[in-house]
């Protein structure tokens, strides 16, 4: 999930995915060097649930590279899909 500037919505989207039924997901979510709260908020939540990445870029690089953040900056485990 890509932020940027979104300290007053990042709370309301951790948490709806904190309450859906099925439980085995993980949430990575790139803060796109924001300049309000929105990396604390994430960081709270973080702590709390292990489920939670935070992938930090030091550059605002728009949503298209933040995305790609996902690929080029985290180890993601193989999987069958």
């Amino acid at each position: 999930m890509p932020a940027y500037n979104a300290e007053k919505y990042i709370e309301e989207a951790i948490q709806s995915v904190l309450k859906q039924t099925y439980t085995n997901w993980e949430l990575i979510i790139v803060n796109d060097c924001s300049t309000d709260k929105t990396e604390q908020i994430i960081k709270k939540y973080q702590e709390q649930d292990q489920r939670i990445r935070l992938c930090s870029l030091t550059k605002n690089q728009g949503v298209a590279n933040a995305r790609n953040c996902v690929k080029t900056r985290l180890v993601l485990p193989e999987a069958d899909f």
